[in-house]
């Protein structure tokens, strides 16, 4: 599974553009620092408590014996009332045990009541021990054997270290027991959970207790602080506010501890007991962090967000109200809120543990928190028994959850290292690339990157250097009309190892056979425009017959077959042959019209001739203009009849398109068609023609009868198109014609350019309806092969059969024996190219036969316009 990197996981901010960029960045702890403002304002308008005195202790040796009695009972009245109503001796008081202490939050002053023995009969000095550092007040009182009472000094949390009698974080009592039984009374006040858990110990005892807890709670504290500190480092290089909201949680867990330990008055804050009362705010300040944290650690939804905003507004609200003493939204109700609201995202990243590999750290997390948290609950409605373990339980879950959240983190930024490290090396690499590049830049731009021979620019280079109005040359530009064969053929690493070897050997056999009338190319005598054409260049020298002379051999020399090995194959080398300035007096223009001549493959060796240039603009031209002419007006369609020759009347007529260039004029058909097939545009006319033919339909129909079929010439490339039937038969059905009211000529030549996909386009077409013609029969290689394997309907004989055959009796029974073949394959014929009299008449003697010809009449538009 690929893990997100850091950006990734802590780049799905949530700020407002609103806000400014400053407290964006700092928004988590501005949070932090208002809350802890209200937390302290509204403690300090609180009346701090009187002080108590702490009376003179007596001293001696502690013994074994004193001990602690029964159950711990509990009235829910002050310690004051107590006293005066003499309640002690009554039977009103509710029964814990000495393990289970918690009485949940009564949000009233809680008096606990103990029986302490000493079985000895002299005095015994003990440590009443109450290892519960975060309660608020704390008053007791003992009930001597004989009757008398003794108030015991108060302390709490909000009380200074210098009251204490062992400068410890628990409270100790240190007291005096008469032989008998002494009843303790001890008066608690808390803001949340009240409970009691006593020792009756010794000074050493007490002491070495404390220490112990003291020293491996500092040490998880020490721990946590150090994971503070590394996520406020991370924070601060990477400057992400989601990030900053787990270094708020662990202020949180870490001040929550200190002041449920003692901790901060104890070691950090002797002098303020203030500080401690922030407890009620730093508490909801976790669960408000840990609500925002999650949306920048796991991918949620929308929904899934704004419940955790709302869990979130709900621990604020708690954090508003806790300093206030608003009981229905006390600790009560908070530890129920943390408590669904940490199962809530526990759910989260338990659904993302598959597709999330640092969900599982937020789920271990979140567990150690909620385990903590629900601990800490049970213990304080008496369900858990009170030690150290689980006095500690929220700050334990707390604080393993933030360092395992620590550990995600700083895997994440190890692994965002390591991508840094790997893309400072490939940064590297490329710098070497780009100092090798820029080694070999002059070699890169002034040569042919297969060849190695000089390119283009530097031939246009070489040749701009000479005037050619004072030093007139000659321009070859070499087509190797086998290359792309060849390649095909052998794969493009052997032909162009190939292709290199040819292109030394030709560098050779000019520098021997032209000598000094040779131009050089930056150290060549041939240049490579790319790898099917390359050039050279000659000075042109006095006399032109020994010029001629040198082009014609060099014209055989690459006419020849190259060797290579066990290679031997001609590479179709066509030459064209410019001259400047007669040309052209630009290296451009004269690189332009060697290559036009060139392309002239009937003669190994062309010279540029402007008319053939002529000849390619206006063919370029016509392609160009096809589009805008089908769309313009400028083709019409003319038609010419299919005459019965017996009996003169008109079964079909053939659709033939016409062409009114507005530069080149009358554009015959032989002219253009031919082109627009090699281009792959004749597609576009086929569909013009047909949907103009189709529409004109209807008008034939009523002037030649209903009867009247359509004709429609398609080419090669429309039996290639794989969607034409469908084409051919929508552009039917939208005219409301039959396909049996169209049909389509077919030419052999096209028929065999592939007569797989043909075969298979045209008895799909025959399948639909649409009839079959095979046009200019006789014209082809492979006739009575296109017969056998298509499915026609009609046999078009061509215009070649008709000449001579009236002088000729050999070629009357050739053309009887077409007509015979048509016959004898059930298919209606028809003779092409019938102009005059004496044939028409001639052809009477065949029954059935179609004649299609000038003699019958010139084709016609159905808008009766002169073009």
């Amino acid at each position: 599974m690929d893990s997100p990197s850091l950006g990734q996981t802590l780049s799905r901010e949530t700020r407002s553009d609103r806000l400014p960029a400053w407290l964006h960045q700092s928004f988590p702890f501005v949070i932090l620092l208002l809350a802890i403002t209200y937390g302290l304002a509204t403690t300090f308008w609180q009346d701090p408590p009187t002080l108590s005195v702490s009376p003179s202790v007596q001293t001696g040796s502690a013994t074994n014996g004193p001990r602690i009695a029964g159950q711990i009972e509990y009235l829910i009245h002050p310690l004051g009332k107590v006293l005066q109503d003499r309640l002690w001796q009554s039977e009103v008081w509710s029964r814990t045990d000495t393990r289970y202490s918690g009485i949940g939050y009564p949000y009233k002053p809680a008096t606990f009541r103990l029986t302490l023995e000493n079985p000895t009969s002299e005095p015994a000095n003990s440590q009443v021990t109450v290892p519960a550092p975060y309660l608020d007040h704390l008053q007791p009182a003992l009930i001597h054997p004989d009757g008398s009472i003794e108030h015991l000094p108060a302390m709490g949390d909000r009380y200074p270290f210098d009251q204490r009698f062992l400068a410890l974080p628990q409270w100790v009592w240190p007291v005096t027991l008469q032989p008998g039984t002494t009843t303790l009374l001890m008066e608690v006040q808390n803001h949340g959970p009240v409970l009691l858990p006593v020792i009756l110990s010794d000074s050493a005892e007490a002491l070495g207790a404390g220490t112990a807890i003291t020293a491996w709670k500092s040490f998880v504290t020490g721990l946590l602080v150090f994971a503070l500190l590394l996520n406020l480092s991370i924070v601060a290089k990477l400057r992400r506010p989601g990030l900053a909201w787990l270094s708020v949680l662990m202020i949180s867990v870490i001040y929550s501890q200190l002041v449920m330990d003692g901790l901060g008055l104890w070691l950090i804050w002797p002098a303020l007991p203030e500080l401690n009362a922030l407890l009620s705010i730093s508490l909801p300040l976790c669960l408000i962090a840990l609500c925002e944290f999650t949306p920048h650690f796991l991918q949620l939804a929308r929904t899934e967000a704004r419940i955790l905003r709302a869990f979130s507004l709900l621990a604020g609200a708690h954090l508003l109200a806790a300093p206030l003493g608003v009981h229905f939204l006390g600790q009560h109700a908070f530890l129920m809120s943390s408590a669904v609201g940490g199962l809530f995202i526990f759910a989260l990243s338990l659904r993302q543990l598959n597709s999330h590999v640092y969900a599982r750290y937020y789920a271990l997390s979140v567990l150690a928190i909620v385990i903590g948290a629900v601990t800490s609950s049970l213990r304080t409605v008496g369900w858990l028994p009170v030690n150290a373990v689980t006095d500690s339980a929220f700050f334990l879950g707390a604080a393993t959850g933030s360092l395992i959240l620590t550990s995600g983190v700083g895997k994440l930024l190890l692994e965002e290292r390591k991508k840094r490290l790997s893309s400072d090396i490939r940064v590297q690499e490329e710098q070497k690339l780009r100092a090798s590049i820029e080694r070999d830049y002059d070699r890169l731009l002034k040569t042919h990157r297969v060849t190695g021979k000089p390119n283009r620019p530097m031939l246009e280079e070489t040749l701009g250097a000479l005037d050619c109005h004072k030093t007139p040359y000659t321009l070859c530009m070499i087509r190797l009309a086998r290359f792309n064969e060849l390649e095909q053929a052998l794969g493009y690493r052997a032909a162009e190892e190939l292709l290199k070897q040819y292109l030394r050997q030709l560098n050779r056999y000019l520098k021997q056979t032209v000598g000094d009338q040779l131009v050089m190319i930056n150290g060549y005598s041939v240049a490579t425009l790319d790898t099917v054409n390359h050039a050279f260049a000659l000075l042109r020298h006095p006399d032109e017959a020994l010029e001629s002379q040198r082009l014609q051999a060099i014209s055989r020399w690459l006419s020849e077959n190259f060797r290579e090995g066990r290679f031997s194959f001609s590479w179709a080398a066509s030459v064209g042959v410019a001259h400047a300035p007669e040309h052209a007096a630009e290296p451009a223009g004269v690189l332009a019209c060697a290559g036009f001549a060139s392309l002239d493959e009937s003669l190994p060796l062309v010279v540029y001739d402007p008319a053939i240039a002529e000849w390619q603009y206006r063919q370029q031209m016509l392609m160009l203009d096809v589009e805008q002419a089908l769309r313009s007006g400028e083709m019409w369609l003319e038609y010419q009849p299919k005459i019965n020759i017996r009996d003169g009347r008109i079964g079909s007529l053939e659709a033939l398109i016409r062409w009114q260039h507005p530069e080149f004029g009358r554009i015959a058909p032989s002219q253009w068609i031919p082109l627009a097939e090699e281009v792959g545009i004749i597609h576009t006319v086929t569909l013009w023609v047909l949907d103009r033919a189709c529409r004109d339909s209807h008008q034939l129909r009523e002037q030649y009868g209903r009867d009247i079929t359509v004709a429609v010439n398609i080419s090669a490339k429309d039996l290639a198109h794989s969607l034409f039937h469908e084409e051919a038969g929508a552009i039917v059905r939208r005219h409301k014609l039959e396909p049996a009211n169209v049909s389509l000529e077919i030419t052999e030549t096209a028929m065999m350019t592939d007569p797989e996909t043909a075969r298979s386009t045209i008895r799909t077409l025959s399948a639909m309806g649409f009839r079959i013609a095979l046009d200019d029969f006789g014209s082809g290689h492979s006739s009575l092969g296109a017969l056998a394997q298509f499915e026609l309907d009609e046999l078009k004989i061509d215009r070649s059969f008709l000449e001579g055959v009236l002088d000729y009796p050999s070629r009357q029974k050739i053309l009887r024996a077409a007509l015979e073949l048509g016959t004898a394959l059930d298919l209606d014929v028809v003779v092409e190219g019938v102009e005059d009299e004496t044939i028409a008449l001639w052809l009477h003697q065949f029954p059935g036969l179609q004649g299609q010809g000038y003699y019958w009449g010139r084709p016609f538009s159905l808008e009766h316009k002169t073009r």
